[in-house]
């Protein structure tokens, strides 16, 4: 080996032994850079009441919400109208949501979504379509017996359900409904009585509509949520005062695009 390759090999190392340096210089200060901040959000926990008429959408939102704000969790309680509305302005709740507004005007509120009553009956009742006149006729007691002789059985809501007020006020007006009506306390019992009653009458959301009940259409006109069909109701969330904070972010959340593609779903007409 002559003393020109010697030299040669040398330098060679010797830029390897550079670059090694520089490489490891590079390494040290990516280590010692500042590293960006991670935000730890404060959990929030939101408590809402519910009317059981819009249970289902309220829970809904608050499971979509919480997988898009992890940091916010929810707990939903279910009631009728009235007490939902009671729950809130006395602060058990946070805010939440009803069908029906009645006293509750100094509650801050805002229509989210909208549903329908439909007038259900058992699947045997021989009668597809209803006037309002009819109806009412039939809550009151005036009508006593079906097209076929089945008497009629009326199913009703209790006081204070939100889905017995828009009855009250869209169909009965100042007539009393019949003495001897069935009162029950939620949709789901609603559902079973006409379901299993012959001859029964009663009503539910048009969303909560399910297999085992025959909604009627009135004046020709299918239960859904619109402006012409005559039960339609809009579905409120309401707070004590105008919302703060990640309350009503989730509002905001609800109102917009995502929220009302959730709320169209959930509240599409059942069969």
């Amino acid at each position: 080996m002559n003393h020109e390759d010697t030299k040669t090999r040398r330098f060679v190392r010797f830029v390897q032994f550079i670059q090694l340096v520089k490489f490891l210089f590079l390494l040290e200060l990516v280590a010692c850079a500042p590293q960006p901040l991670t935000v730890t959000r404060q959990p929030v926990h939101l408590r809402l009441a519910a009317s059981d008429a819009c249970s289902g959408l309220l829970e809904e939102w608050a499971r979509a919400y919480h997988r898009a704000h992890p940091w916010v969790t929810f707990e939903v309680a279910v009631y009728n109208d009235a007490t939902a509305q009671e729950y809130i302005l006395s602060g058990g709740a946070d805010g939440g949501a009803f069908v029906w507004a009645g006293n509750a005007s100094v509650l801050w509120t805002i229509p989210a979504a909208s549903d329908a009553v439909a007038i259900i009956v058992h699947p045997d009742v021989p009668v597809e379509d209803l006037t309002l006149e009819q109806v009412r006729e039939l809550l009151r007691g005036r009508i006593g017996e079906w097209p076929d002789g089945t008497p009629v059985q009326v199913v009703v809501r209790e006081e204070g359900a939100g889905t017995h007020a828009v009855v009250r006020s869209a169909v009965m007006g100042p007539y009393p409904l019949t003495l001897i009506a069935r009162v029950v306390a939620s949709d789901e019992s609603m559902l079973s009585a006409v379901a299993q009653t012959p001859g029964a009458i009663g009503y539910v959301p048009a969303s909560r509509v399910r297999e085992g009940v025959r909604p009627l259409r009135i004046g020709g006109l299918t239960p859904a949520p619109s402006p012409d069909y005559p039960l339609s109701y809009p579905i409120l969330l309401a707070t004590v005062g105008e919302p703060t904070g990640e309350l009503r972010q989730w509002i905001q959340w609800a109102l917009g695009p995502q929220g009302q593609a959730i709320a169209e779903k959930a509240l599409r007409p059942g069969p």
